[in-house]
């Protein structure tokens, strides 16, 4: 059996159960405990900067973002509450797409979504044929 404290602590941060034990082995050296906190700042950081640099370059930004502030959480319960937005999203679509009604609508809307799709490229074609001429940016 886990300690409370153990516990509370893989609640209180978003550490899997194999992380958590390696945590507390590291808990108990100061300086050990210390160089691990300064690690996962520094992964993290850089992680999440880079990230951030790819919202204005090419890549993943968002994705490299929440991963940096994944990382951080695991260690600084700031960057989880920076996090719990994004957790109840994902609880709010989860809980979503359980839902029989929710699940008929977005069926619907996907399925009116594709035959204006349909009739866009049919008029397209009919009118056209196929080419690409009618666009402003063919010369």
């Amino acid at each position: 059996m886990e300690p409370e404290q153990a516990r509370i602590d893989r609640e209180k941060f978003l550490r899997p159960v194999w992380l958590e034990r390696i945590r507390l082995k590291i808990a108990r050296n100061k300086a050990l405990e210390l160089v691990y906190r300064l690690v996962v700042l520094a992964i993290g950081l850089v992680i999440l900067l880079a990230g951030v640099a790819m919202l204005v370059f090419p890549g993943p930004g968002w994705a490299a973002i929440v991963l940096g502030l994944l990382i951080l959480a695991t260690e600084f319960h700031w960057a989880e509450i920076l996090l719990e937005p994004l957790q109840r999203l994902i609880s709010k679509l989860a809980s979503r797409a359980k839902d029989p009604q929710a699940r008929a609508e977005n069926i619907v809307f996907v399925l009116v979504a594709v035959v204006v799709v349909a009739l866009a490229v049919w008029w397209y074609l009919a009118r056209y044929g196929v080419t690409l001429e009618p666009l402003p940016f063919i010369n």
